[in-house]
């Protein structure tokens, strides 16, 4: 185990939207003592061999010390006890028949049943803790009434309601950015496309290069993400996200008045690049400003955190020099109560919290493993 320590000073029901807006500056920066400890932990997997940098992934249940990792195009998913650090079991799915399941696992959750939701861009499904396949479906704006005829897909970032009922995602057009998100009705076979208007302004900070055989985007994208019941609608160029809660259909904006960052990126980038070389060149230049990261629930505390990364270019060698970090903390009410800048090199990636404590995937040599920040800082 490793151990670094450092002292920083540190409602749309569906067609309503309501605004909300931290107040002021802050009254009191909570994060402005801020210290932590980086512990870096590997896990036992015993006689078990596989690669580790395969985990894509990770679902977890809040307090539940298990979290599970799907392992990409190995058709699997794994079982980590977090109090015993060790892999305590392997589930292999089939790969045809009934009970197939997705290629390479694009998304990935733990229902509230104890069942997985498994996707990629060509199957769709909720599979038992055995890999028994329940229930398909096909996020293809085909199969449901409602939606606009010029949509190309509808499987990218998909999200389960907890119910069930209910499928959400970030709808497509070819060559075509749009500030939206689908609902389905999975029984039903209808939907919708709501509107998110204060993030709009994405589509000034990507940019694609297309080729004959497809396309790369680099830039900011609307992403989804389901904490606590809500689903969190945020992209890059913004700090403002929208919550819509899943039990009283409704959508919500949150606003932020940050001191320490710009609320939002400013300006515009080409669209279109015409090489790889200069879809990357322009990407870099767009990272030049504040990227915000998704949101983070720890429980202990009942509070959000937050990241948020600024890239400071590259060296005349070439080399990508080190990147402005940042912290936001938030109340359980999502009020913004701290912020402050952290010296890491990278923010956490596939993170989330168990016992106050922030675990971020890395593998160890050839094990899983985890760095955990362990914040500490007066709430009060």
């Amino acid at each position: 185990m490793k151990k670094l320590s450092i002292l920083l000073l540190i409602s749309l029901v569906i067609s309503c939207t309501e605004k909300e807006k931290s107040e002021g500056t802050l009254a009191k920066n909570i994060l402005e003592n801020l210290t932590y400890t980086v512990d870096t932990v590997a896990v036992d997997v015993g006689e078990e061999i596989f690669n580790p940098g395969m985990y894509y992934r990770y679902a977890k249940n809040e307090n539940d010390p298990m979290v599970y990792f799907a392992m990409g195009e190995n058709q699997e998913i794994h079982e980590i006890n977090l109090n015993s650090l060790s892999l305590t079991k392997r589930i292999f799915l089939e790969k045809d028949g009934p009970n197939r399941a997705p290629r390479y696992i694009q998304d990935f959750d733990l229902l509230p049943t104890g069942e997985f939701f498994l996707a990629d861009y060509a199957t769709q499904g909720i599979y038992t803790a055995e890999g028994e396949k329940t229930f398909g479906f096909q996020m293809d704006p085909d199969e449901f009434e409602g939606l606009e005829d010029d949509l190309t897909s509808l499987y990218f970032n998909l999200v389960l309601s907890p119910d069930k009922k209910n499928g959400f995602s970030t709808p497509t057009k070819k060559m075509e950015f749009i500030s939206q998100i689908a609902m389905v009705d999975l029984e039903a076979k209808t939907g919708k496309l709501i509107d998110l208007p204060a993030l709009e302004l994405t589509r000034n900070f990507r940019t694609t290069y297309s080729f004959e055989n497809g396309s790369t985007t680099y830039g900011d994208f609307i992403n989804l993400k389901k904490i606590r019941n809500q689903l969190f609608i945020s992209s890059g160029s913004t700090s403002d996200i929208y919550i819509y809660d899943f039990a009283t259909d409704s959508l919500t904006l949150k606003s932020f008045d940050h001191q320490l960052v710009p609320s939002k990126k400013s300006g515009e980038f080409p669209p279109r690049a015409d090489s790889q070389e200069r879809v990357e060149e322009i990407g870099d230049e767009i990272r030049k400003q504040v990227s915000f990261n998704q949101f983070y629930w720890d429980e202990s505390r009942e509070m959000y955190f937050r990241f948020a990364t600024k890239s400071n270019g590259k060296t005349e060698t070439g080399e990508t020099k080190k990147q402005d970090i940042y912290l936001f903390a938030y109340d359980q009410d999502l009020n913004l109560i701290g912020e402050t800048t952290l010296d890491l090199r990278y923010p956490p990636f596939r993170a989330f919290f168990y016992e106050g404590k922030l675990y971020s995937y890395m593998p160890v040599e050839e094990n899983p493993g985890f760095v955990i920040f362990d914040l500490k800082f007066t709430a009060n």
